[in-house]
């Protein structure tokens, strides 16, 4: 991985660590549990004005676990690419 891209996901992660991103989750989460309720939709303008918002929020709300699966899939990506062109390069050898 890169450095920019190690940066940037070394930034996130301790972003995701702090008291304040914890207190941001467990806000969302209320306004979540808030706006999942259609029931309160006078017609169909509130009602995707409100899809919206849920959409959003479940976006915020999932960022930490897309940003830990993304990673790891780069880093195992990563190093599937080494240890396949390490392998390559040993039968080449041959």
């Amino acid at each position: 991985m890169d450095k920019k891209l190690q940066k940037y996901y070394d930034d996130r992660f301790d972003m995701m660590l702090s008291q304040g991103w914890k207190d941001l989750e467990e806000d969302l989460t209320k306004m979540y549990d808030e706006y999942k309720d259609i029931s309160n939709c006078k017609g169909v303008d509130d009602f995707y004005f409100q899809k919206g918002q849920v959409d959003m929020l479940k976006y915020i709300l999932s960022l930490k676990t897309m940003s830990e699966k993304v990673y790891e899939d780069i880093n195992n990506e990563e190093e599937y690419t080494n240890t396949n062109s390490a392998a390559s390069f040993m039968l080449v050898q041959f």
